[in-house]
């Protein structure tokens, strides 16, 4: 009798160990699977700042982007962006084109991106035609480019200085050396002007 009641004891440790051991077992694997969804979240948190860096370096590109059509010169008086008119105008005209905002919005984009002062706006013609005439286009080109930049929001603060030069200033050829027509160099005369300030503060003086 006494030895089946110790088998019996005995049974009923086995039997206990044995019971607590899944439960040992199920605890270890709870605990290894709440672990579990740590490690996706740091990794997430370590992949979340390669894409911002990604789509910041995409808009310094679509900003440089958008300026980089724009043909400039940098002088002493500031950098001078050179529209050509037959870009903004029609023919003898000073209305803006629909086809005159491509241009205007990247040199507007410029201006926005550049120091704080004056932004001088001058109108140029080619030979054709008389002096007064060609002033006074000049002068009208000039006007419609600034009226524009003063809708322009982070551009209509600044102060526009506006002027026209006529066929006074042409910065290529009105004509070959045999004396004939340079249509080319002509196109390139007619242009109106934003000269913008290279440092804080500066006022850009005229260009020509």
């Amino acid at each position: 009798m006494r030895w089946s009641l110790l088998s019996v004891a005995a049974a009923a440790a086995i039997g206990g160990c044995s019971a607590d051991a899944p439960t040992d077992a199920a605890n270890q694997d709870a605990a290894n699977r709440d672990e579990s969804p740590i490690a996706p979240s740091r990794s997430a948190g370590d992949t979340a700042s390669p894409p911002a860096a990604a789509g910041m370096s995409a808009k310094v590109s679509s900003l440089t982007g958008a300026v980089s059509g724009l043909n400039t010169r940098v002088t002493d008086m500031g950098t001078i962006i050179d529209l050509p008119a037959d870009a903004l105008f029609e023919y003898d005209k000073a209305v803006l084109t629909q086809a005159a905002e491509v241009e205007l919005r990247k040199a507007a984009e410029m201006i926005r991106s550049g120091p704080p002062g004056a932004i001088r706006v001058i109108g140029h013609t080619d030979s054709k035609g008389d002096d007064a005439y060609n002033q006074t286009l000049s002068e009208a080109r000039a006007n419609s480019v600034a009226d524009w930049l003063r809708e322009q929001v982070g551009v209509r603060q600044r102060e526009l200085l506006v002027s026209g030069r006529g066929e006074a200033a042409p910065i290529a050829p009105n004509e070959n050396a045999a004396g004939d027509d340079d249509p080319a160099g002509r196109a390139k005369n007619r242009r109106v002007e934003l000269v913008v300030p290279t440092t804080d503060g500066q006022s850009s003086a005229s260009a020509g």
